[in-house]
């Protein structure tokens, strides 16, 4: 979308939203997915998703459907950039041990 920005800041609920892309990482995902996935809230999400895109770790396009026959808004879908799912994988590696650990946010956002 923009610059590439190289420092990209890394808080709980951005390592979570990566980790979402990262179970799949060739997929797009709309934020609505990403919100099922990780249960931040909308007002949260969104703002990660744009720094995201504007750092160049995500590329976005409109769903292409037509709102009226699938009854709802076109979804904006998101998806990791090859640089994105390297600098993800790099985050993830160094918060989380390098194993794709999907349980320790949870239990981390439980006070577990």
């Amino acid at each position: 979308m923009g610059k590439e920005e190289r420092n990209v800041r890394m808080s709980l609920q951005t390592l979570r939203v990566l980790e979402a892309f990262l179970e799949s990482p060739t997929a797009s995902l709309s934020g609505a997915d990403v919100h099922q996935q990780c249960g931040i809230a909308s007002g949260t999400l969104y703002p990660i998703l744009l720094r995201l895109e504007a750092a160049g770790w995500f590329v976005s396009r409109w769903e292409s459907v037509d709102p009226s026959s699938v009854g709802r808004p076109r979804r904006r879908l998101y998806r990791l950039t090859s640089t994105g799912l390297r600098r993800a994988r790099f985050c993830d590696s160094c918060a989380f041990g390098g194993r794709l650990d999907r349980e320790r946010p949870r239990k981390m956002k439980e006070g577990l």
